[in-house]
């Protein structure tokens, strides 16, 4: 009988622990996503990030054309220069003939931000961060952390509007008084532009001095927020001169990078910023001109 009584008390004892555990498990994944929302939306954002991606999607036409606007790049004319030093672009020397891809990262800076550049440090590999004004507000100092690690800062609107569906004043506004922000914090000179969602429309054009560049590969992490998706779905579509696009404000998207960077080193990529993309290929970027991709290796050398 007293064995029985010992039995049960350690079995007690053991589910005790195992239900304090998994409560604390619970509690810290709750934790962390009040956390990532606390970080990443502004209390005025009420957009629908999922949805609008959703019809984005629909609307697009093919690999150089969206949301029913196509706009095949323009490889001519004069360049634009936004790169410098206190920009995250040191010179390197880049082989144009190697596999190159541009690996970019929207809405941050945030609590993710320094994990993502920890494991791009690992593998001597740079990245370009398109950061928005409300997360640069609440942690310039991230900025500085990102163009310490060599790697781009990018500009991505003050508050993440739709550019194509607001006045002309408003989309000057969104961009110039987030590139001041991000120059304030040590990024500076002109900065490349992602436009929110990636549309724009012939105001946008017209108005915005700076090279735009959107994605030729989405890897799709805003909307499943899978690491083993959003790795599934870059390995499925990544080539030579593509541009990705991913965001450094979700847990996933770390997880998804600490497996993708090795894996595309492995496969022969050198993982380097937009800038250093288009400049290794010798793609003259030019300001209001929409950009995807660049040319491949096997392109380039055919010039």
């Amino acid at each position: 009988m007293l064995w029985i009584c010992v039995g049960i008390a350690a079995l007690t004892t053991v589910i005790a622990v195992i239900s304090v555990y998994v409560r604390e498990q619970k509690l810290n994944d709750v934790r962390l996503s009040i956390e990532e929302a606390l970080d990443d939306l502004p209390g005025e954002y009420k957009e629908v990030m999922a949805a609008d991606h959703e019809a984005l999607e629909e609307a697009q036409t093919g690999e150089n054309a969206y949301a029913g606007n196509p706009d095949p790049q323009d490889r001519s004319g004069t360049a634009n220069d936004p790169k410098n030093e206190k920009n995250g672009n040191e010179s390197e020397t880049i082989d144009p003939n190697g596999k190159l891809v541009a690996l970019t990262f929207d809405d941050g800076p945030s609590m993710y931000t320094e994990q993502i550049l920890e494991i791009l440090n690992e593998y001597d590999s740079r990245a370009t961060f398109f950061m928005v004004g409300y997360n640069i507000e609440k942690h310039p100092e991230r900025v500085q952390k990102v163009l310490d690690a060599g790697c781009e800062v990018a500009n991505h609107t003050s508050n993440h509007k739709d550019l194509s569906d607001i006045s002309r004043e408003m989309i000057k506004s969104e961009v110039y008084d987030n590139e001041k922000l991000l120059n304030d914090a040590g990024a500076e000179g002109e900065l490349l532009l992602r436009p929110p969602y990636g549309l724009y429309n012939d105001d946008v054009k017209d108005l915005v001095k700076r090279p735009m560049i959107n994605w030729s590969v989405d890897s799709r992490d805003w909307k499943t927020k899978d690491a083993a998706l959003t790795v599934k779905e870059v390995k499925k579509n990544v080539k030579d001169g593509r541009v990705v696009l991913m965001h450094d404000i979700y847990a996933s998207t770390v997880e998804a990078v600490r497996e993708l960077v090795p894996w595309l080193i492995n496969e022969g990529y050198r993982l380097v910023t937009v800038s250093q993309l288009y400049e290794a290929r010798k793609e003259q970027l030019k300001d209001g001109h929409i950009y995807r991709f660049t040319y491949t290796a096997e392109e380039f050398a055919q010039k």
